[in-house]
């Protein structure tokens, strides 16, 4: 029968080093490498720049409001199809700017953003009235938006979308 006493303390040298190893990785190795993001300051960012969207769409200039995403953005606006290359969404976006006599607002209810800092997201609501066929229309309704951080730490919104609360009217009898 072999002997296994003189295996004993090498074994529990072993487990030591093995552990004291662990033990000094979950202390420096699971410890963030880089700064945790200001979430409160991104917040701050993202609603300023809606804000400064808000502007370029009162402005009605579609230059200023494309410029809001990125280069891969999807948007969602209501009754279409969604517009996933610029050229989509440069006509959609031209499209909703050039109706006659537009008013448009929207406002942030919440913004959140990921712990990771660079994705956020924001629902809010939105007003719009125009004139149409000698007549005022108005529209009210809620919107979300998703902002992805880009490699030069601007953000970008990826995803855009928006949605009346009136009831859907019915198509003209033909």
């Amino acid at each position: 029968m072999k002997d296994h006493r003189n295996r004993v303390p090498i074994f529990a040298l072993v487990a030591a080093g093995t552990f004291g190893l662990l033990l000094a990785l979950g202390t420096t190795g699971c410890r963030q490498s880089a700064k945790e993001p200001d979430r409160s300051a991104e917040v701050a960012a993202i609603r300023a720049l809606d804000a400064s969207w808000v502007a370029a769409g009162q402005s009605k200039s579609v230059d200023a409001w494309v410029a809001f995403y990125a280069d891969d953005a999807a948007v969602l606006p209501p009754n279409e199809p969604v517009a996933t290359n610029p050229e989509a969404i440069r006509k959609s976006v031209s499209e909703l700017l050039t109706l006659s006599n537009l008013s448009i607002d929207w406002k942030p209810t919440k913004i959140e953003v990921a712990r990771s800092g660079d994705l956020a997201y924001l629902y809010g609501a939105y007003q719009l009235a125009w004139d149409e066929g000698g007549k005022r229309t108005t529209d009210r309704g809620k919107n979300v938006e998703i902002w992805k951080k880009q490699p030069d730490g601007s953000w970008k919104c990826i995803v855009d979308t928006w949605n009346s609360d009136l009831p859907a009217v019915p198509a003209p009898a033909t």
